[in-house]
Formats: structure tokens, C-alpha cells, sequence
């Protein structure tokens, strides 16, 4: 069939495969047929794909073939880019691309869809590029060229140094085949600039959670604009689907100040954009450009400098991105509508996953558009998704704890900051808190992370429950340990105003419950007897010689790297050293 975008969600040219991102795509775009017994919601609130033409795996072969290209490993990614760009699609494929340009006056990205790509445990993220085409012009012979040039760059990118290098280190050999996606680009024209009020990405576990959120609720990250901005980790709104109204990065006046997207990306639809590069048509814009635009006045709160507050609504004052008219207000249901897919993605994949989607939100809920983008297995930090925590690393561990945020095996961590138990003083967590402020210093300029170890809440506003660090004082921090004990039994500071630095960089955060007077059992019985409850080593780290000793914390430092290991689905974590054997032989 030919392609009518008046018609069709969801075509593909060929007869080949279709890779990873398209075959994602398909499976969202057919549960979503489907979706009304189990999840009605998002048959009510116009849930969909964006139109989307696959072209299939065969149409790469074709032009391999007929364009007698041969690949040679010494090749330069420059060379392979001239190459391809200097020959002809198959006929064919023209002839469809053709009807695609005529059919369609709306911007379009082209995308990868590697056979490769996108494999449980083995996505091939940020190996391709995606490239935006505003076509709009009049000119269609133009249109169909940019959409050519698009589609060979996709092509050539197969044969790049990166993506033939991460095929080859994850067994996969040389040989790929990519099909590609040509997709309508979410958003609306807003004098001549092109956006969706809404992009973000959203992972039905989140390995966070803080505030008396559940694992398995899943976490999400929005922007105004396009999805750019959360993708490369610019600022963007973190909340918990089922707790929207809990956002940490929010807690006071000037977090919300510091911490809110103030720029956002748009695609630049004008007459005289032109296509050349990757993003190159993605430009940058403030929200003070935008002020009069839609999903300005709807998504943002007003800041009163006056009053140092922050007010919901559209008024004058300066604008603060909240996205309050739907998480505080609900004006539309969009933390539902992800809880929904998130649930009918993990059941129907039978994994974890991860989407990426966009929204185009007006004032009146039933005119707003759900477009889900992406769906894939879920990996974070380079990492499968599965940790073993074997019984033998948990008996030889330095600390062991049932309570951790994270997940992922970390390591290249040789340095401890230890506040030290003997002469720790609640009345001193002032002093305590310069002195880390001071040794972070060091440590940052000799680019060392390090593993942090103290009693009571990180970073609390009150000095009696914990040591009131700044981020600044503890920010080239690799993992965290705060100790409840008999000297602090304050509650885990789950919340606490720097929590959204921990949890955005992925550093490992671990609570150690000790059992009353533990410190003093652990004088009279080595740490294997404690067994599987949490502890922390405290003999090792007292015979471990300091690099550096203040009046309130030890700095050691380690000829061997520590290994982290945080199981996030179980919220359990250890921390082992190959020296803890020794001291452990000796106590013995």
C-alpha cells in the first residue's frame, strides 16, 4: 500500500526486518488497538503513535548492493559520510520517498532502526543520530532531497567506528543491517518555531525511591520543548507517576529558582532553515521568548520577586517552569496515562522498560495529544539490569545494608571519608560538615571519588538529626553511607534538599540500620558472626591506616578499588574489599 498519512499511523516499505526501534513502535502502536478493556483511560484521552513510515532492512541491502559499496575498517566515519551521501537510492525507495514528501507538510525526524539496536540488555543508545527536517517549504524537489541526504546519513552511520566497535565488544560481530524511521515531529508551529509543550522519559522502576515512593511505581522526567533536553540530562521535572504532587527538586522558594528549566529546545520551522547536520536546525530558546506561547502561559507558575514567592497561574513576574496546572491541579491526566503505559509495557515486553514520549497539552484535557515515542527494554548506567549479591560478598563486606537507593555494579572508588565514631560529637555537626567540605575540595581537584560514611541524615536542615552538608561540601561524592545508630537514630533523609543531585547522577546512596549497641558486639565478635543484618566493618575501617586524620573524620586511602554493588529491585546493597580478609584473618 502506499503511504497516506491522512490514514495511516503505521506503514512499512519493504519486505526486510525492521530493527529494534521499529519493532517498538509496532508493538506500542498495536497494544494500543487494544487497549480499551485494560486500560480505558487511554483510549479516552487520545493516546497514539505519531504517523511513522518504516523502511524496512531490504532498502539498506539494496543500496549496499547497487551502489557496489564494499566495507573497509580503515575507512573514516568523514569518508563513509561522503561516500554514501554521493550515491543513489533505489528506485524504488525513491518513488515511495517521493509520495512521503507529497503527502506530508509537517516536520519530520529520521531515525535508526538497527537490527542490533535495542536487544534486551544491549541498546546501541547515542550510537545514531537523529536527524530533524522542518519540511515546509514549497519546494518539494528540495523536501525529497533532504529527506535522501537524511536517510543516507542514517545508512552510513552503520559503518562507523562506534557503532562496528560496540557490535564487536557485544558479540554481535561486524555485519548490521539498519532500517530506518521517517516519523511526524511531535509538536505545533508557534511562529515559526516547532515544539511540544510536553517531552519526557519515563521507567516503569525507579531505583530511587525517596518520599515514601515504591520501586515499582515507576519514575519520570519532563521538559517543555523537545525531548533533547531531558535525553541529555539538561534540567527537566522528576516525579514519581503515582506521587506527582511529591517533587524533591521543589522543596523550597530558591531550589525551585535554581532547580526549574529556564530554556528549552525548539525546531526552527522558518522559511530560511535549511537542513544540514544533525540538530543543527534545534535551537535553544528562553522562556522569556516564549512568554505568549501556549504551553508557557498553561504549563508555568509566575515568580514574585516582591514577595519572594512563587505564584501558580500566569501573571506578570518572571516565569518558573512547574508544570503545576497539571501535577498540582490535574488539568490533565498525564502521570496516570504513563502509569497506564508503563504497566501495559512491562506486562506485555515481560521486562522492565523505558519510553520516551511527547504531548501536545491545550487548555481543554480532551484536546490534548498523548504520542508515545519509544518503548525499549530497560538498562541504566551502562549496567544490566540484574545484580547477584552472592552470600560470600555480603560475609567478607565492609558494609551491608537492606536499604540502598541505586542500582549498577560501581567501582574506581579508592578513597574512604570516614566521621570518625570515636570522636564523633552531635553537638559538632557544623564543624563536621566544613571539615568534608574541605577534604571533598582535595579530593575533587585529584578527580577521586570517594565513599562517604557518616551517622544520621545527610545534608538534614537540623544539626541534632544529622550533619547539614551542603551538596557543594560532598560534590565529588562517588557513594553514600549514613549510619542509624545508637549516637543518631534520626530516619533516613530521604528528601533532603540535595537529594536531586544524588538521584539525577546516579550515586549510589546506602542506609545502614545498625541493631542497638552493634558497635559494641562488633568489639567482641568478627563481622562475619553479625551475618546477614546490615553492618558496617567498623574494626577494618579502625586498623585501616589514614591518609588523613582531622579532629572528626579519617581519610583512607586504598591501593585496590572498593566494589559497590546496589540491587535496586531488592533495595539491597554491599560494599567489599579485597584487604577486609586479612584484618578478618587476624581477628580470627
Amino acid at each position: 500500500d502506499r503511504y497516506d498519512p491522512e490514514i495511516m499511523d503505521f506503514v512499512k516499505i519493504g519486505e526486510g526486518a525492521i530493527g529494534g526501534k521499529a519493532r517498538g513502535l509496532a508493538f506500542m502502536w498495536a497494544r494500543l488497538q487494544n487497549v480499551i478493556a485494560t486500560h480505558p483511560r487511554l483510549a479516552e484521552m487520545r493516546v497514539t503513535i505519531p504517523r511513522t513510515c518504516v523502511i524496512a532492512a531490504d532498502g539498506f541491502e539494496k543500496f549496499i548492493e547497487e551502489n557496489n559499496l564494499v566495507y573497509k575498517k580503515e575507512t573514516s566515519d568523514a569518508d563513509i559520510e561522503a561516500m554514501f551521501l554521493g550515491c543513489h537510492l533505489p528506485d524504488r525507495l525513491r518513488q515511495d520517498l517521493r509520495i512521503i514528501v507529497e503527502k506530508c507538510r509537517f516536520p519530520l525526524s529520521v531515525r535508526s532502526s538497527s537490527l542490533l539496536e535495542d536487544g534486551l540488555f544491549r541498546p546501541y543508545a547515542g550510537l545514531y543520530e537523529t536527524y530533524f527536517l522542518h519540511n515546509t517549504s514549497d519546494d518539494e524537489a528540495l523536501r525529497l532531497h533532504e529527506l535522501e541526504n537524511a536517510i543516507k546519513l542514517i545508512y552510513a552511520s552503520t559503518w562507523f567506528s562506534s557503532p562496528q566497535a560496540f557490535a564487536r565488544s557485544a558479540g554481535g560481530g561486524r555485519k548490521d543491517a539498519m532500517a530506518v524511521i521517517i516519523q511526524e515531529v511531535v509538536g505545533r508551529d508557534y511562529d515559526g518555531f516547532w515544539y511540544p509543550a510536553i517531552s519526557g522519559v519515563a521507567q516503569s522502576h525507579n531505583y530511587y525511591p525517596i518520599m515514601n515512593m515504591k520501586a515499582d511505581e515507576g519514575i519520570a522526567h519532563i521538559a517543555l520543548g523537545m525531548g533533547k533536553t531531558v535525553v541529555e540530562g539538561e534540567k527537566s521535572l522528576r516525579f514519581s507517576p503515582a506521587h506527582p504532587e511529591r517533587i524533591i527538586q521543589f522543596t523550597t522558594v530558591d531550589d525551585i529558582l535554581d532547580n526549574s528549566q529556564n530554556q528549552f529546545y525548539a525546531l526552527d520551522v522558518s522559511d530560511d532553515a535549511e537542513f544540514v547536520r544533525q540538530n543543527s536546525n534545534l535551537v535553544k530558546r528562553s522562556l522569556d521568548d516564549a512568554d505568549k506561547e501556549e504551553p508557557v502561559r498553561l504549563l508555568t507558575s509566575t515568580y514574585q520577586a516582591a514577595e519572594h514567592r512563587i505564584r501558580d497561574g500566569y501573571m506578570p513576574g518572571m516565569r518558573v517552569m512547574t508544570f503545576a496546572h497539571i501535577l498540582k491541579y490535574k488539568s490533565y491526566p498525564l502521570p496516570e496515562i504513563l502509569s497506564d503505559i508503563l504497566d501495559f509495557g512491562r506486562n506485555g515486553m515481560g521486562c522492565e522498560v523505558e519510553i520516551e514520549f511527547a504531548v501536545n497539552h491545550a487548555a481543554k484535557a480532551e484536546e490534548s495529544v498523548f504520542y508515545l515515542l519509544q518503548m525499549r527494554p530497560m538498562v541504566t548506567g551502562g549496567e544490566n539490569v540484574e545484580v547477584e549479591i552472592k552470600k560470600e560478598e555480603i560475609a567478607n563486606s565492609i558494609c551491608y545494608s537492606k536499604q540502598c537507593l541505586g542500582h549498577g555494579r560501581f567501582e574506581n572508588i579508592y578513597d574512604i571519608v570516614l566521621v570518625r565514631p570515636d570522636t564523633f560529637d552531635p553537638a559538632k555537626t557544623l564543624e563536621i560538615a566544613t571539615e568534608i567540605g574541605k577534604l571533598n575540595g582535595k579530593l575533587e581537584k585529584e578527580s577521586r571519588r570517594y565513599l562517604l560514611i557518616g551517622p544520621g541524615r545527610w545534608g538534614s536542615a537540623d544539626r541534632w538529626l544529622g550533619i547539614p552538608v551542603q551538596w557543594h561540601d560532598i560534590s565529588g561524592v562517588g557513594a553514600m553511607v549514613e549510619v542509624r545508630n545508637d549516637q543518631l537514630k534520626a530516619d533516613p533523609s530521604q528528601g533532603s534538599h540535595f537529594f536531586q543531585n544524588i538521584t539525577s547522577l546516579g550515586i549510589p546512596y546506602i542506609t545502614v540500620n545498625e541493631r542497638n549497641s552493634q558497635r559494641q558486639q562488633a568489639d567482641k565478635e568478627t563481622e562475619a558472626e553479625i551475618g546477614e543484618n546490615d553492618h558496617i566493618a567498623w574494626s577494618w575501617l579502625a586498623e585501616a591506616e589514614a591518609a588523613e586524620e582531622t579532629e572528626f573524620l579519617a581519610h583512607i586511602r586504598l591501593e585496590q578499588s572498593l566494589t559497590i554493588k546496589c540491587d535496586g529491585k531488592e533495595s539491597e546493597s554491599v560494599i567489599f574489599h579485597d584487604e577486609l580478609q586479612k584484618v578478618q584473618g587476624k581477628a580470627n
